[in-house]
């Protein structure tokens, strides 16, 4: 399915795990340990709110501002729509819950005089039966935009800025939002205050900047609210909020992405592929215009470097460069703007191995204003068999204990299930070779509960198509291939597996045989035995996981089958590769050779049909999966033949039969069940 300008997501119909929301709602996820996350708390910018001139009227110029010196503004209110106390307070301190850790507390530039803090996880602690969910907000008094009467009728441009340190869980669908109003909230604006933070992630300290000017632009005051709703656990705290004036010109690059699957509605960002399966890569990002006048020539340019080969030596420099055809947006007043946009042809496919860099720039005709929100810069790998969603800064960890289902949370059922997604663009890689799933590593997470529970790595075949059928437009449907690869044998997970990466092989399954044709595939692992009620989990990688789509991790609940979608980037790696034999044996073309094996999967027991016209000699060997030699016996070929082979004193799993002799080279993969 081509990828449209607006992704849809209001018409799916998918089963979801957890409450139904007004978005897509993902799965009520149980919070991890506050610990296992480190914060890296930001510096905030002091010169960006600056002093007040109140009758110069230029960019960045203070209208008004509030540090929560000594308790809650004047005039200013917090309510709280569920029967209890669990609502904002003002407070010097951070009272953390069982989650979460006191050293969390908000660096904000006057943290020490107070802010606005919102303790979900101190409200939620003891867990209990059930988390509850935040429904509170925090309201301004009416805030002058006049500057003491020189603009009469306010500012053309209003921006908002404020400190924050924000952990919410365990939805995306959950409301963390800054409300504006210039009529005393009978209508209102609502704008995300989560800075596309993902969720369980904790942004340490930040500066936010709203532009609430479709609102406030020319008015005479405004009033604004920071409302929390959904959310059970973690902080959400808020210091040193300025309304400033805002910049007339200034384009804006928000959610830029590396479309490596363009193809698709939903697809993942990698931080490594394989150099064989790289496909044609455009480069996209929504670009707003967020001052106050038009703008024209509006566009993104790109360029991609090689930074480092795969030993690690220097790059080979500047590989690709792009651009966007330019178009005009109007102002954010005149409407939200905001147009999908993405670079021209040709598009980038690396020549090396090794290390990139990605630099991504929106552009427009006038001298941007504010020139820090329009770059980005990211990195990735190519590999010669790995993928990989991660960049390597994983921790905590996620899995089907990490949900619950109609009350009852996941990991301690034999058959939940939990994989992330992956797509392959062609069977065949950019130099010709033909290219297998071979085994999925996982990065156990150091939680003791996952010694002892037995699982299969699995790969499922799923179709985003159907999501959007109007006869099915389930998860159900988009799952409804089945299983395309997994291992005959389950794994159980031993101690010193914690806290590593471990890769189990597969050996069965029609992909394993015949490789992955162009297409999504969900790539984990199903539970096999739980040891007695534990559940088996991976680590998460949050700062890769910001740039992960939706719709591309998901679990299946046993105790309540039925697949659904959850916001989580799971460290889990798709590896692939060649047939694993010798080059020697791989097949030479003979148009007057014809072999088959049949039944295929068999029990060991099956037929090599030969047909031939030239009577001889050939040599008959068997290998397992790793290479080894398990049969080898001497086969005459007297012209069409037959020849019946037993292998059930093997193990199941993968095995290749080859023939060899002076003229011919041919092997064929066999599958033991």
């Amino acid at each position: 399915m081509k990828k449209s300008n607006l992704l849809l997501s209001s018409f799916l119909c998918l089963t979801l795990v957890g409450t139904s929301q007004d978005r897509n709602a993902q799965n009520i996820n149980i919070p991890q340990v506050e610990a296992a996350l480190s914060s890296n708390p930001q510096a905030p910018d002091p010169d960006f709110i600056k002093a007040s001139k109140l009758n110069s009227k230029a960019f960045g110029d203070t209208l008004y501002y509030q540090d929560f010196d000594g308790g809650l503004p004047t005039g200013w209110s917090i309510f709280n729509n569920n029967p209890n106390n669990f609502q904002w307070v003002w407070n010097t301190v951070y009272q953390n819950g069982q989650f979460s850790a006191a050293n969390n507390i908000i660096t904000s530039t006057t943290a020490a005089n107070g802010f606005m803090v919102l303790t979900a996880d101190f409200f939620n602690t003891p867990i209990g039966m059930g988390a509850v969910a935040m429904d509170t907000y925090f309201e301004s008094d009416t805030i002058d935009l006049t500057q003491n009467g020189t603009s009469p009728n306010g500012i053309h441009a209003v921006w908002v800025s404020y400190q924050q340190a924000l952990r919410y869980c365990c939805s995306g669908a959950n409301r963390l939002v800054l409300q504006a109003s210039t009529d005393d909230f009978i209508t209102f604006k609502e704008y995300d205050a989560t800075n596309s933070l993902a969720v369980n992630a904790a942004s340490g300290t930040v500066t936010n900047v709203i532009n609430i000017s479709d609102v406030a632009a020319n008015s005479p005051n405004v009033k604004i609210r920071f409302l929390s709703e959904g959310n059970s656990h973690y902080y959400w705290m808020i210091d040193d909020l300025a309304i400033i004036e805002g910049a007339a010109n200034d384009i804006t690059l928000r959610t830029p992405y590396l479309e490596f699957n363009f193809d698709y509605v939903y697809n993942p960002f990698y931080g490594q592929i394989p150099y064989d399966l790289f496909p044609p890569l455009p480069l996209s990002g929504l670009v707003y215009n967020n001052g106050s006048n038009n703008a024209t020539g509006v566009s993104i340019e790109g360029d991609i470097f090689h930074t480092a080969d795969p030993s690690g030596g220097p790059g080979l420099g500047l590989a690709y460069s792009t651009s966007s055809t330019p178009m005009p947006l109007l102002s954010m007043i005149t409407r939200d703007t905001a147009d999908y946009v993405v670079t021209n042809s040709p598009r980038f496919v690396p020549t090396a191995l090794g290390e990139y860099r990605v630099d991504m720039v929106a552009t427009s005709d006038s001298i941007d204003q504010y020139p820090v929100n329009e770059t980005y810069s990211q990195t990735f790998a190519t590999s010669d068999t790995s993928f990989a969603r991660d960049d390597n800064g994983y921790s905590g960890g996620t899995g089907p204990g990490s949900y619950v289902r109609n009350g009852q949370p996941g990991g301690t059922v034999v058959g939940d299930k939990f994989g992330t997604m992956y797509v392959v663009e062609s069977r065949t890689g950019n130099r010709g070779m033909s290219k297998i799933p071979t085994s999925i590593s996982y990065a156990v997470s150091a939680d003791p509960a996952n010694i002892g529970v037995e699982i299969i790595p699995k790969i499922w075949k799923y179709e985003e198509d159907s999501l959007f059928a109007p006869a099915s437009g389930t998860l159900a449907a988009a799952f409804a291939g089945g299983e395309v690869a997994s291992s005959f044998i389950p794994y159980t997970i031993l101690t010193n597996d914690t806290n590593t990466i471990l890769t189990l092989p597969l050996d069965n399954g029609s992909a394993v045989l015949n490789g992955l044709d162009s297409g999504q595939y969900v790539v984990g692992w199903e539970v096999t035995n739980t040891n007695g009620g534990n559940s088996f989990e991976v680590q998460q990688d949050a700062s890769s996981g910001q740039f992960q789509d939706n719709v591309t991790c998901f679990v299946d609940l046993a105790h309540q089958p039925g697949w659904g979608w959850v916001d989580a980037n799971p460290v889990i790696r798709l590896n692939m590769g060649n047939l694993p034999v010798p080059t020697s044996l791989k097949n030479v073309a003979d148009s007057n050779l014809n072999i088959s094996i049949s039944p295929n999967p068999s029990n060991g027991e099956f037929e090599i049909a030969y047909k031939r016209e030239k009577i001889e000699d050939a040599l008959l060997t068997i290998r397992n999966s790793l290479g080894q030699i398990v049969h080898t016996e001497a086969f005459k070929a007297t012209g069409n033949m037959t020849k019946r082979i037993s292998l059930t004193h093997l193990d199941k799993g993968l095995y290749y039969v080859s023939l060899e002799n002076e003229t011919y080279n041919w092997t064929e993969k066999v599958i033991i069940q």
